[in-house]
């Protein structure tokens, strides 16, 4: 039996940048790609990947899952601070 093609889909992480900027950056991932692979691939460790529809993903969660191909995911700090 041959293996089947390797599964991929390609995903949006859109990250708050600089000067009220927002960067976007396409990812491909397999199954078993982790929202921790990610960030540390994007240099992004302080950070987490939260749905688009509420909450954080867990950060050893198999994100193949969890998103559909082209979603688009957001990387926020998981605290937030109190205004002064």
């Amino acid at each position: 039996m041959e293996q089947a093609t390797l599964q991929r889909k390609t995903i949006t992480i859109a990250v708050a940048g600089t000067d009220g900027k927002r960067e976007f950056k396409d990812v491909a991932i397999a199954p078993g790609t982790r929202p921790r692979d990610i960030l540390v691939k994007l240099g992004l460790p302080g950070l987490n990947l939260t749905n688009p529809n509420g909450g954080l993903f867990d950060a050893n969660v198999d994100l193949f899952g969890q998103v559909a191909d082209g979603q688009k995911v957001y990387a926020a700090q998981s605290k937030a601070e109190a205004g002064r």
